[in-house]
């Protein structure tokens, strides 16, 4: 069985926005994670992409509501990453609390 985060992402970041986002997950959690060998990052100027076991987080600065849809019912602002809670679970979380502290329309939940 899984552990999951999910989030709403509706709206692009701004750069300014997404300048926060990078920063903080530079100067706090990617540190601190690659130290203790924790994840892999494989973040670019767009995107922040990192994978500590199970799945791969990936958030970018450009949401998914513009792209076409596989089927009908799909909510391209949905997004997830299962962790299976490994010891990445916790900067998954942390950055996703703090995005949502920056655009509260930013709904995040996870598995309890």
């Amino acid at each position: 069985m899984g552990y999951t985060n999910y989030w709403h992402q509706y709206n692009d970041f701004t750069d300014q926005e997404w300048e926060s986002i990078k920063d903080e997950y530079d100067n706090y959690i990617k540190p601190l994670a690659l130290a203790n060998k924790d994840i892999k990052d494989n973040s670019d100027e767009n995107n922040i992409i990192f994978d500590g076991g199970c799945e791969t987080f990936v958030l970018s600065k450009n949401c998914r509501m513009n792209d076409k849809k596989r089927y009908d019912e799909e909510d391209l602002s949905f997004n997830f990453c299962k962790t299976r809670m490994a010891k990445y679970d916790i900067y998954v979380w942390y950055l996703l609390t703090f995005i949502n502290r920056l655009r509260p329309e930013i709904s995040i939940s996870r598995d309890r």
